[in-house]
């Protein structure tokens, strides 16, 4: 399955509707339907990529027909992905009506002064050869930055541009508006747009690329308009073009200029479109107490195509290719994208839940019968919780919703492959001053049932980040990700504790996923911490001001 950026947005913004406080689905009605859906995909030949872009085909399924014919349906990724469309029309639009209006500027010829070649020559040639260089020596030093100091101030606008100043922009059209395409009540429209924003730390490098794209969309339309506007003009009307320069430069040398930069078509041009010959260049030079009265038409006129080719060479096409490499550089981008982030996980751990905790009886077709099994009311209850129509069937039969479309591996309902890794290896950071040997051994099994974490290794640390960083080793976070540090949540996030996680991330975690998981004493009987608990909002805010998307606040739940 190819990878959109639009599936990262939705999916997450999914999994950010289940986890509201005030969502009307309970958490058991929710593990429910997701174990439901993983029952009808071919899951034993999925990957976890794999298996969340599935489990995202059926839950827009249900996110559209709970919202019915009178919600707002429309998900993130489509909101930015209209956006994104509309400000690739907006800006192509306006490159090339600016261009086309520089260049009659510049070619407006009354009869006494020619236009000048140097001057039309630096303006639509050289400039965006220059901005194209700098943009390109961007992306190099940014490609040596990111490993060192974050990804520059260049990523800082592109950020500020594509979070704020574009969605606010469209919010403030549809106010005046008076409505909302698909919805007259626009808060559903809102929550997308903040959606949007409130990622801008976590998929802020996602997004590089694209508003890259439309920077360069502009500059190429630009140059199609400057290009379209000069061949417009020499065919309609009379232009005539010519050089001076008060310094003593010679015609011979401006030939072999003309030349050089000319290298690229010369071959496979006819000589007299190339280029301006010898002649011609001396010629077509005007001397300001001379006039033009006695230079000839056809050496006044030859520069046109010269100047032509030149944007198309060095502006149009090289814009061109760069708009390709940065569509190409995303999707590598996309590709290599890991779904490590907890929200993820808790997903494939709701999903795989029933092969873990009930096992082979409560796949499709070995259910025992309630009524014929009174002896085990555990597995009884556990059976009836799975009865009833599936996900696919319900999004059949809804009212009013016949032809919605199933996903591809709808009603596939095929055992799990035995061999499908449910455990993911972790290192544990557990503070000595607090966590025995005891008390980490009840959190083993927390994070295998909760997060599909194998514990690899446990390290007892100081809180100490340079003695701390001696400890973790390559030998210890070798195939470990993530890095799961304990901590008490009654404790606030203190400046130095802050100070302590940015450290480590920055230094010998700087290429894991650092996460905080919050539990409660060790010498309490239950560890888990409750979604209100306001102790752990605070740590959730805290965290996610440090500007560090990889480290996350998890907690062990009730």
């Amino acid at each position: 399955m190819t990878l959109k950026l639009s599936d990262i947005m939705d999916l997450d913004y999914l999994l950010a509707l289940d986890e509201r406080p005030e969502t009307a689905d309970s958490a058991d009605a929710i593990a429910e339907r997701d174990r439901e859906i993983f029952r009808q995909m071919d899951a034993g030949k999925m990957n976890d990529r794999n298996l969340l872009l599935s489990w995202l085909d059926f839950r827009k399924l249900l996110f559209f027909d709970q919202a019915g014919p009178s919600g707002f349906r429309r998900l993130p990724g489509q909101v930015f992905s209209q956006i994104f469309v509309w400000a690739a029309r907006g800006l192509s639009l306006a490159g090339a009506v600016s261009g086309m209006a520089l260049v009659y500027a510049f070619l407006a010829y009354h009869g006494t002064r020619p236009v000048n070649v140097a001057l039309f020559f630096c303006v639509f040639v050289l400039v965006p050869v220059v901005f194209l260089v700098l943009t390109l020596a961007g992306l190099v030093v940014r490609h040596f930055r990111r490993t060192i100091s974050g990804n520059g101030i260049f990523f800082s606008l592109v950020s500020v541009f594509l979070f704020h100043m574009v969605p606010k922009a469209v919010e403030k059209v549809w106010k005046k508006s008076g409505k909302s395409i698909t919805d007259p009540d626009h808060s559903g429209f809102h929550d997308v747009l903040f959606f949007i924003r409130s990622r801008k730390q976590a998929y802020g490098y996602l997004f590089f690329w694209p508003l890259l794209t439309l920077l360069s969309v502009f500059a190429l339309f630009f140059s199609l308009g400057a290009l379209g506007g000069t061949l417009f003009r020499v065919t309609f009307s009379d232009v005539a073009f010519g050089w001076q320069s008060t310094l003593s430069a010679t015609p011979s040398t401006v030939h072999g200029l003309v030349s050089l930069i000319s290298l690229p078509w010369a071959a496979w041009v006819p000589d007299a479109l190339a280029g301006p010959t010898l002649t011609q260049v001396e010629g077509s030079r005007i001397i300001l107490k001379q006039g033009i009265a006695e230079l000839a038409t056809t050496d006044l006129v030859s520069w046109w195509p010269f100047l032509c080719l030149s944007m198309l060479c060095y502006a149009v096409v090289p814009r061109l290719l760069l708009i390709i490499g940065a569509a190409t550089a995303q999707q590598l981008i996309l590709n290599r994208f890991e779904f490590h982030p907890p929200r993820f996980r808790r997903l494939i751990v709701r999903m795989k839940s029933p092969v873990m905790d009930i096992g082979y009886t409560e796949l499709p077709g070995n259910r025992p019968d309630p009524e014929n099994s009174p002896e085990n009311p555990d597995l009884q209850g556990a059976t009836e919780s799975s009865t009833g129509p599936t996900c696919s069937e319900k999004a059949r039969h809804r009212p009013g919703r016949a032809d919605t479309p199933v996903p591809r591996d709808a009603g596939k309902e095929t055992a799990v492959s035995t061999d499908m890794t449910l455990g993911t290896p972790a290192v544990v950071l557990a503070p000595a001053s607090v966590w025995d040997r005891n008390a980490v051994d009840r959190i083993r099994p927390l994070l295998g049932r909760q997060f599909l974490l194998d514990v690899k290794q446990v390290v007892s640390i100081a809180l100490d980040p340079d003695a701390d960083s001696l400890l973790l080793g390559p030998s210890v976070l070798d195939g470990a990700d993530p890095v799961v540090l304990l901590q008490e949540v009654w404790q606030p996030p203190i400046r130095g504790l802050l100070h302590y996680l940015v450290q480590l991330k920055q230094g010998v975690l700087r290429d894991k996923n650092l996460w905080v998981l919050l539990i409660q004493a060790p010498d309490e009987e239950n560890l888990g911490v409750a979604d209100t608990d306001r102790d752990a909002r605070v740590w959730q805010e805290t965290v996610s001001r440090l500007g560090h998307p990889d480290i996350q606040v998890e907690r062990i739940r009730p």
